[in-house]
């Protein structure tokens, strides 16, 4: 498919992806890179502004890593507890890497990467990466490629967007990166097509705010999905009740037809709820219980299980409920899918994969496959747009009004 810069205004069709800084780990053993969307989206915008995003140089202070491409653009960071020099000399790994996935270059240069504060580095790392990223797009077509910040309290991520032709076929594209200051992470109220804040603006400038959405997710190991799994496959999801079921159904048929494994679902991401502050009530009462048997320890053995019992519980479950406001996630889940606007492309790992590499790292294959997936999907739904056009009226379910405030407290 030929991708170039569209010389129109009004958008047919949408893509989003983003990269959720630090947001590895959730509950249930739940692990992902959540990088995946966003290199997926930038190389779309890459096929039509083409831009060098492999790092050139990265340079460090006590609490500030610099990352600069070899299309110059430059991205900063701060880790709270900043930078010992060992990491510093970790950090030059990443030089030649394509900054488009941040997780794989943090995860090569560091070997883990956990959100909630737990690994300040490698997330405030990942972070300038993907910072730089959208810096080298803004600087070498300014105004063509549209850049905003997040826009909402401590974080300190940035999105960038652009309109592009896809054969005729007028397409809003957005990149976006969800980071918290200090390299904490992960909070990621504007992820998928969440339209809020300075995000939201930038949206509705680009106009994909008004139309049919793939949202591009991670490359995820989803126990209670993926111990079956004899192999990685794609992961079609969608709530027919809630989201756009015309959306879900192409990235069906174009997966069918790449000939990938795939597996679908049109009832996931249910909404209205609670999930979220059950999930947040869960986890508090299993830190109370911690912190009571630690009041009853007199021995350093014991001691040393409790605490450790809790590092995983903050290193791992805690990412599945620190990434999103309870009210938010009870009208567009997971996700973030406004109602009536979009489907979910993603990519599960199988056993096998999990227990060979322990985190997902999202390839230059992968991104392949999800590309050539999302034009396909794009084609369908070209062809039939108004079927799919007909489920936005869904979309009055979220109300923006109510959320605002999101942006200001």
């Amino acid at each position: 498919m030929q991708i170039k810069p569209s010389d129109q205004q009004v958008p047919l069709l949408g893509v989003s992806g983003h990269a959720g800084a630090g947001h590895v780990h959730s509950h249930l053993g739940f692990i992902q890179d959540d990088s995946a969307g966003f290199a997926v989206a930038s190389a779309l915008i890459r096929m039509a502004y083409p831009a060098n995003t492999n790092i050139l140089q990265v340079t460090v202070d006590a609490e500030t890593v610099e990352v600069q491409t070899v299309g110059g653009g430059i991205g900063r960071a701060m880790a709270r507890r900043g930078f010992t020099p060992y990491e510093v000399e970790l950090m030059q790994r990443a030089r030649g890497l394509d900054g488009l996935y941040s997780q794989g270059v943090a995860f090569n240069c560091f070997g883990r990467i956990y959100g909630q504060g737990v690994l300040e580095a490698p997330v405030a790392f990942q972070t300038a990466v993907c910072l730089a990223v959208i810096n080298t797009f803004s600087q070498n077509y300014p105004g063509a490629v549209m850049v905003s910040q997040e826009g909402i309290p401590n974080n300190v991520g940035a999105c960038m967007g652009a309109l592009l032709d896809l054969n005729g076929i007028t397409v809003a594209v957005m990149a976006v990166l969800n980071a918290t200051g200090g390299g904490l992470g992960p909070a990621e109220d504007l992820e998928g097509n969440v339209s809020l804040a300075a995000k939201g603006q930038l949206m509705n400038k680009i106009g994909l705010d008004q139309v049919p959405t793939i949202v591009l997710e991670s490359k995820a190991y989803v126990p209670s999905v993926c111990e079956s799994l004899q192999q990685d496959s794609f992961w079609v999801r969608f709530n027919k009740e809630q989201d756009n079921p015309a959306v879900g159904a192409a990235l069906i048929e174009a997966v069918s037809k790449s000939g990938l494994p795939m597996m679908h679902s049109d009832q996931a991401y249910p909404r209205d709820t609670g999930e979220m502050r059950k999930a947040v009530c869960s986890l508090s009462q299993r830190i109370i219980e911690l912190g009571r048997s630690l009041e009853q320890c007199v021995t350093s053995a014991d001691k040393v299980q409790v605490i450790a019992e809790l590092a995983l519980l903050v290193s791992q479950d805690a990412g599945g409920v620190t990434y999103m406001s309870d009210e938010l996630h009870d009208i567009v889940a997971g996700g973030g899918l406004v109602p009536g606007t979009a489907a979910v492309l993603s990519l599960a790992v199988s056993q096998s994969t999990i227990e060979q590499t322990k985190i997902p790292e999202f390839s230059s294959q992968d991104a392949k496959n999800y590309l050539n997936i999302t034009c396909d999907a794009l084609k369908i739904l070209a062809s039939n747009v108004q079927h799919a056009q007909l489920y936005l009226e869904r979309k009055q379910k979220f109300i923006k009004e109510h959320l605002e405030r999101l942006s200001s407290v």
